[in-house]
């Protein structure tokens, strides 16, 4: 039975680095759906799954449980978290391993899969630069020679900073902590109770991503600006109520 839910476990652990991946690259679809159309787009639809797919491979080929490494956390985990060894079950590349007497070995296997993780993320650097300057030619090219109304060329304008401001957030929420992640795990540097905020980060991700939609887009802007105050009055309104029906009782 403990087998069977440290198996549990070790899944839930590839799901969720599969279902970063996921959400790491999805945001990429918003600057393919704008340079792509036709049956072409489903290909790159499905840019995320394969990227969720390579994660979890990689994590259940590479980085799995291991007698190294289960020296080198064994310690490091009961002393900050104060569990024993069969109370958890862990995912992770270790790379270097370290002797008393200097000496040190290099672990072929999860280097090679710490190195597949970082070229996803490398590569998603490179679609998101790529395709957003694209993407960037194409609205530029289609404000300046569009026959519209001038509401139309500015909505068109405000979306496109829109998705340009949508995409520095997952890129800065999200690919460059994970990009410096890694390379301190390739330089053997213990990043210690600062690697926290890449899991801070990520947490926040979603919260933040479709602010600047709601900011830049003006109808959108003005819709929220007026609910706000309607129940503000509405709030002000039935305090005041209460306030009288308290001075005539």
């Amino acid at each position: 039975m403990l087998g069977k839910q440290w198996s549990f476990l070790l899944k839930m652990i590839q799901d969720v680095s599969a279902c970063f991946s996921l959400t790491i690259n999805t945001f990429l679809i918003h600057l393919l759906l704008e340079t792509f159309n036709g049956w072409k787009i489903w290909l790159w639809f499905s840019i995320p799954f394969w990227y969720g797919l390579t994660w979890v491979c990689t994590g259940y080929f590479f980085s799995a449980p291991n007698e190294a490494t289960s020296r080198f956390i064994r310690d490091n985990v009961n002393e900050i978290f104060e569990l024993e060894f069969d109370e958890y079950i862990y995912l992770g590349p270790y790379l270097y391993e370290k002797f008393d007497n200097g000496a040190f070995i290099v672990h072929i296997v999860p280097f090679i899969g710490l190195g597949i993780i970082s070229a996803t993320i490398v590569s998603s650097i490179i679609i998101v630069l790529l395709f957003g300057s694209l993407c960037y030619i194409r609205i530029n090219n289609i404000v300046v020679t569009t026959m519209n109304s001038a509401e139309m060329r500015n909505l068109q304008r405000q979306l496109f900073y829109a998705l340009v401001i949508q995409t520095l957030v997952p890129f800065i929420l999200m690919h460059v902590p994970a990009a410096i992640m890694f390379a301190f795990v390739f330089l053997d540097i213990d990043l210690g109770f600062y690697s926290a905020v890449f899991s801070l980060t990520i947490a926040i991700y979603p919260a933040v991503d479709p602010i600047p939609t709601l900011v830049i887009v003006e109808n959108y802007r003005i819709t929220i600006l007026h609910v706000t105050l309607w129940m503000f009055q509405k709030d002000s309104t039935a305090g005041d109520n209460d306030n009288r029906a308290d001075k005539i009782s």
